[in-house]
């Protein structure tokens, strides 16, 4: 029996997608549930010397031979029984009861399997004959309503032959919701008559730790905004396409969407062309201008690639499955590579010749010899910084793994440890909840019993990168009144509050200027967060109520910041994502704490319950306010001084004196970085400022070689300002100058 319904539904889509035609009339000339001409008890299913076994037998007896009100009579009689064989029954007695035509009793049945069995195996198989009876009398399921990929491309099918406009606007959800899975996606295009799906977004990224000075230049379209070229860098940073690092005095962490990370050195130049995903894959490419950075790059996905370029047109190339763990300097003229534990990125073609700590040069991918000879204790300092580094996270990275039941790490886990506590939440897998949530809770649970103070509308104050919900008023009388006394509203309310991931714009205070009247957006804290566990949150996973808070499931990555708009009335309101959200249904949690976009009295959110007699309707996008990007604010800063060296820099012979290094400009216009080179005109030697090298500074963000952006989800160089940062925007069109290039409800 479970091989024979085993292999239904794969062969319903089967019949659905078959290119013979002879495939397509069977599908239409037996019905979907006629994909399984015979019913066989196996697997167990008439387990020896079991009575209900047997009884189940003869009932598949009677599907095989057509007789249906016997079958009925059979599996009726079990279902009532409600063995282990009831789930099954049920749906075999609605199969027979469609063959007879009694298509209302064959859809109660069903819904008796569900309502019964909520988690039997066999609700996909009912799930399929529904959408075939509902197909023929005219009421198609729309695929939003069925939770196995097969059904929702059935039920997909089948409303394109009934109603072409809906069945095309639910292939467009499908194709705009990252969440959705590769199959479901090809399955939908297919349907539609397309080939491939290309979902391209901003990989998620950020500038994880700095010390010292470490400047940034955040494209043109920041530039426009804020006025200012160059500004301070500061921790938890998101990284997009377009941006450019330099560090002075100082040092930088970077982290990638795969958790790999990057450390810059100081006196290094930076350039990220293109951080995206696309359908889910990272790509990663960099350029070194100038200076040394260590890679601890670890790829997790097929098809991902890292790639880090440098002057002397060297490309350092890491895919899946590999792992590197180098350091690299760039030179005008070649490139140094010194392994420090593990694989080697290399040019393509050039051999790993080297051992751990032996430095190597390339120049133009090819092995060239060093000019003099290598002072070993040049990097020493560095290379031990960056292990100390290295271990201290891959030691909290690992512990967070283990705790949260994770095989591969989320970017910013590591943060996480010693944060909170994880604990089981079936049937939703994994949750966690911050330490100060946890002890609330346990403090709190003596005083629950006596205290339960009504809570009115709280309103969101701004408090490092999160929002923190802060009391407006407690209406609390006598004995209540004085329970509160013994508890600050803030530790009443921060076991409420926990959901630190607000959408662009409202992790900001807004400042009017009186002479004007134009707003300008003020950071809150202007540093970096307290919340070492906000990236990790905001980047993955979902969020369920428990014990009257939100806690955090742990799940996969986001690329769409983790929210969904409502509008209640003229409430607008954004949600946290719940892991059973569908795209175009009502979010789970909008029956919960949602976060309600006032504005009023300098305050931009407010924390209300939905009104219960209003109905919820889904924003197709986010309000208005919310279209535009804001990146975080950011101090002023001058623009770096930045050299370049060629190799023979680092070799002076025992008389000579190291050259000065080459002037690096950073060039507003072209958004790219120039030296002064000699050149000849005429008779007359001249100095112009040109590329450090085309190969480098000529690709434009979001190009990958030849193939361009368009093709592998390049993105814009203004990039994105959610909060915790939180690339895109959920629910609807990228907000102007997002980098982001896809659009669609996040579920």
């Amino acid at each position: 029996m479970r091989k024979a319904r085993s292999t239904s539904i794969a062969l319903l889509v089967m019949l659905v997608f078959a290119p013979l035609a002879g495939g397509a009339r069977a599908a239409q000339e037996e019905g979907f549930s006629g994909a399984v001409p015979y019913a066989v008890a196996a697997d167990g299913q008439a387990a020896t010397g079991a009575v209900d076994g047997m009884v189940f037998a003869e009932g598949t007896g009677a599907i095989n031979e057509s007789r249906w009100g016997d079958a009925i009579a059979i599996f009726t009689q079990i279902a009532q029984k409600k063995t282990d064989h009831a789930d099954g029954a049920l749906y075999w007695k609605a199969y027979a009861e469609n063959k007879l035509g009694k298509t209302g009793d064959a859809l109660a049945s069903c819904a008796a399997l569900r309502s019964s069995y909520p988690r039997s195996s066999w609700i996909d198989d009912c799930g399929a004959l529904e959408i075939e009876i509902r197909t023929r009398t005219g009421e198609p399921v729309h695929p939003g309503t069925e939770q196995s990929d097969d059904l929702k491309l059935l039920a997909l099918n089948s409303l394109m032959q009934r109603d072409e406009a809906s069945a095309r606007e639910q292939v467009e959800q499908i194709l705009n919701d990252e969440d959705a899975s590769g199959k479901l996606k090809e399955g939908a295009l297919f349907i539609l008559g397309k080939k491939s799906a290309v979902l391209a977004l901003p990989e998620i990224a950020r500038l994880s730790s700095i010390e010292g000075d470490v400047r940034i230049a955040r494209g043109e379209e920041n530039e426009k905004a804020t006025g200012a070229t160059w500004e301070r860098a500061v921790a938890d940073l998101p990284l997009v396409t377009g941006y450019n690092l330099v560090t002075g005095a100082g040092r930088a962490e970077i982290e990638l969407e795969d958790a790999s990370t990057i450390y810059l050195a100081p006196n290094s130049v930076l350039s990220f062309i293109d951080l995206s995903t696309t359908n889910g894959v990272p790509y990663t490419e960099l350029a070194l201008l100038s200076g040394t950075a260590t890679l601890h790059v670890q790829p997790y996905l097929p098809d991902e690639t890292f790639l880090l370029r440098t002057p002397s047109d060297d490309n350092l190339v890491a895919k899946y499955p590999s792992t590197s763990y180098i350091r690299v300097t760039s030179y005008v003229d070649a490139t140094a590579i010194t392994p420090l534990g593990g694989g080697v990125l290399v040019a393509p073609g050039v051999p790993d010749q080297s051992a751990n700590g032996q430095t190597l040069y390339y120049r133009s991918s090819h092995r060239i010899e060093a000019p003099g000879a290598v002072d070993p204790s040049a990097f020493a300092d560095w290379d031990k910084w960056v292990a100390q580094r290295i271990a201290h996270r891959s030691a909290a990275m690992n512990a967070v793994m283990k705790e949260a039941h994770l095989t591969s790490p989320l970017p910013g886990l590591a943060g996480m440890e010693g944060q909170g506590r994880f604990f089981d939440c079936a049937p939703w897998g994994t949750c966690w909840e911050p330490a100060a949530a946890v002890k609330l809770d346990e403090e709190s649970d003596d005083a629950e019993a006596v205290l339960q103070p009504e809570l009115a509308p709280a309103s969101f104050h701004l408090h490092g990168n999160a929002a923190r919900l802060v009391s407006v008023a407690l209406q609390a009388t006598g004995a209540q009144e004085a329970g509160a006394a013994s508890q600050s509203p803030a530790a009443i309310l921060q076991r409420d509050e926990f959901f630190p991931c607000t959408p662009a714009g409202v992790r900001y205070s807004m400042a009017r200027d009186p002479a004007t009247g134009h707003e300008t957006i003020v950071d809150s804290n202007g540093g970096e967060s307290a919340l070492t566990y906000t990236w990790a949150v905001c980047h993955a996973g979902y969020w369920i109520h428990h014990n009257h808070h939100y806690v955090w499931v742990v799940g996969k990555r986001h690329h769409l910041e983790p929210v969904r708009w409502i509008r209640s009335g003229r409430t607008v309101a954004y949600v946290p994502i719940h892991p059973r959200d569908l795209t175009g249904s009502t979010p789970v949690n909008a029956k919960y704490d949602v976060f309600a976009v006032t504005r009023k009295d300098g305050v931009p959110v407010e924390r209300i319950m939905p009104a219960p007699d209003r109905p919820i309707e889904m924003l197709a996008s986010p309000p208005r306010e919310f279209h535009a990007v804001y990146l975080r604010p950011l101090a002023r800063a001058e623009e770096p001084r930045m050299e370049a060296h060629t190799i023979q820099d680092a070799f002076p012979g025992k008389t000579a004196i190291a050259r000065a290094g080459i002037p690096i400009t950073f060039d507003r216009k072209s958004q790219s970085f120039t030296m002064p080179v000699d050149i000849m005109r005429g008779n007359q030697m001249v100095t112009v400022a040109r590329p450090i090298s085309p190969h480098v500074a000529g690709a434009q963000p979001g190009s990958r070689g030849t193939a361009g952006s368009a093709s592998r989800g390049g993105s814009s160089s203004s990039g994105s300002s959610s909060a915790g940062g939180s690339h895109g925007s959920a629910g609807g069109s990228p907000p102007a100058g997002s980098s982001s290039s896809s659009s669609g409800t996040h579920h």
